[in-house]
């Protein structure tokens, strides 16, 4: 297809698909678009929400907080902590790497999360990493 007969897509609101999240999981995702290699989606999570451990397979994550806050655990044993505000930061989940996040505000926080890679999104684990 030529670059002229390409359009501009837009997807509202009302165009968002809620995901199921895995069991155990205290967030609300909501997808904007999913083709296979990229998917896009915003995340909410309540004030105390800590998700279970994971890493996301294949799948490198870009992270922009819009509003509230949240602390992501990960490093051996959980014992790195990066604490992300809605500053205008962009944070990457490199593909694999263990972690959780937990909001750790008093409101709830709302990401636009940003995924490109193939395979399965998440990735349950039994704990941190040793």
């Amino acid at each position: 297809m030529s670059k002229t007969a390409q359009s501009i897509r837009t997807i509202t609101p009302e165009e968002r698909k809620t995901l199921p999240g895995p069991a155990g999981t205290p967030f609300v995702r909501q997808e904007m678009f999913g083709d296979g290699h990229v998917w896009v989606g915003m995340v909410t999570t309540e004030p105390g929400g800590t998700s279970p451990w994971h890493h996301h397979g294949e799948n490198e994550t870009y992270v922009y907080i819009l509003e509230g806050e949240a602390t992501v655990e990960f490093g051996a044993g959980g014992n790195r902590r990066l604490h992300a505000t809605a500053d205008g930061s962009l944070h990457i989940v490199p593909a694999g790497v263990p972690h959780r996040e937990i909001n750790t505000g008093s409101t709830p926080n709302r990401m636009l999360v940003v995924r490109i890679g193939q395979g399965p999104a998440v990735v349950p684990l039994d704990g941190p990493p040793e």
